[in-house]
């Protein structure tokens, strides 16, 4: 224990010092808060309008990630159907004890089932909350 209250003291201890060494490095150019809020708006308005004017289109973007995300969706099918199918059997044949261990996979399951059948709800929600920033 008393190593490691030595380690920790040492560690505070450069910390401090890195700190004050570099303390004069920073420089706080605005005196007030209303100053500080205009440069932050300025600095917001500023990259609102440099967005605007890239015209930036996404369409190619998510045009090519169309195929890719059906092309999972029919994987992410298949492999649901055969763990819904081996656990159905493995169900069918085991004992009560290791059945209710069954019914805890299967939540797991189930959330997979959501996601994967649910990818191009989430995909347009990304993409709606994307384009808006």
């Amino acid at each position: 224990m008393k190593r490691y209250q030595k380690f920790l003291l040492v560690t505070i201890v450069i910390n401090l010092l890195i700190g004050l060494v570099y303390l004069n490095k920073f420089e706080v150019s605005a005196t007030t808060v209303k100053e500080m809020e205009d440069k932050a708006s300025g600095f917001i308005q500023a990259g609102s309008d440099a967005a605007t004017s890239a015209n930036f289109d996404t369409k190619p973007i998510t045009d090519s990630f169309t195929g890719l995300g059906q092309l999972l969706t029919m994987v992410g099918a298949g492999v649901m159907v055969a763990v819904v199918s081996y656990m159905g059997i493995k169900y069918l044949m085991s004992s009560p004890d290791k059945q209710a261990a069954l019914k805890q996979q299967l939540i797991g399951v189930v959330v997979a089932g959501i996601v994967i059948f649910g990818a191009y709800g989430i995909w347009s929600a990304v993409l709606k909350v994307v384009s808006n920033f």
